[in-house]
């Protein structure tokens, strides 16, 4: 069994994920597979895979706190509450995220559009054709019984 996360890989983590947020807020490229080998070398041994399990665990406390998360890393819960104090600490003291997710909801934020009047948008239903006798030809359809013991 994995020994618990120490709290320097938590914080080593959580600096990188928070570095990836950063630049996906600003638009700006970055490579997830990078960024997971550099912290293979700072962490304990720790695999590609529990350092994703991780940045998915961060994205769900950051979702709990009402802020946005690293596309690609989508939320896991059951996370170690070490880690919960160390992304909420980051929040407490690092704006640089707050002012990243507020520049990018400003950027993205849709211009609003004139929605036209309920009664310009429904049409009337086409005309019915009385000659058409589809409801005819299925009610003629006959089924033959069979017998069954």
């Amino acid at each position: 069994m994995a020994e618990d996360w120490s709290p320097e890989e938590v914080a080593a983590t959580v600096a990188d994920y928070f570095e990836m947020l950063d630049c996906e807020l600003r638009g700006e490229a970055y490579n997830k597979r990078e960024h997971n080998r550099r912290l293979q070398g700072v962490l304990n041994n720790r695999s590609a895979g529990a350092i994703e399990f991780k940045h998915a665990n961060i994205s769900a406390i950051l979702i709990e706190c009402g802020f946005p998360y690293v596309d690609g890393y989508k939320p896991r819960g059951n996370y170690q509450e070490l880690l919960k104090a160390e992304v909420v600490r980051r929040l407490d003291v690092d704006f640089k995220l707050d002012v990243a997710a507020a520049a990018f909801v400003g950027a993205t934020a849709p211009t609003p559009v004139a929605h036209p009047a309920l009664a310009d948008v429904f049409v009337d239903p086409p005309p019915r054709d009385p000659t058409d006798s589809a409801y005819e030809r299925r009610r003629t359809t006959t089924i033959t019984p069979r017998h069954v013991d």
